[in-house]
């Protein structure tokens, strides 16, 4: 794994994890830790209340406890699968991996690596 900035949207970059090996279309798979997710989490939100929840996905940050053992669940919601025939698809739980990172939109939402300006597809370690 490389640490890199990665983008989906043309304006936000986020510090991640990416598997240099794992990049269908040359997009990537980024693994984020729990604090970039909660930002991609507000960010998503607020894309919703601005352009609908139809068409965009929101990520949302569940902060709870167990016999004193503080845990945090990361949902994603696809909206636009709410109430048609992929309707049990529209949640997802997303869970860490091994170094407590997640895998926010994984490739469906087409992450790219990015140099900070410039997107780099395919991603190519020594381009950073």
């Amino acid at each position: 794994m490389i640490a890199t900035l990665v983008c989906c949207n043309d304006r936000d970059r986020y510090p991640a994890m990416v598997d240099p090996d794992d990049q269908p279309d040359g997009y990537v798979k980024p693994w984020f830790d729990l604090e970039t997710v909660r930002e991609i989490a507000a960010a998503s939100q607020e894309e919703a209340a601005r352009y609908g929840h139809g068409s965009v996905d929101t990520v949302h940050v569940l902060d709870g406890e167990v016999d004193g053992t503080a845990h945090a669940v990361v949902l994603v919601v696809s909206w636009m699968w709410m109430g048609g025939e992929r309707t049990e698809r529209a949640a997802q739980i997303l869970w860490p991996n091994a170094d407590g990172r997640y895998a926010v939109g994984g490739h469906d939402w087409c992450w790219y690596a990015t140099d900070g300006l410039f997107p780099l597809i395919p991603f190519k370690p020594e381009d950073v």
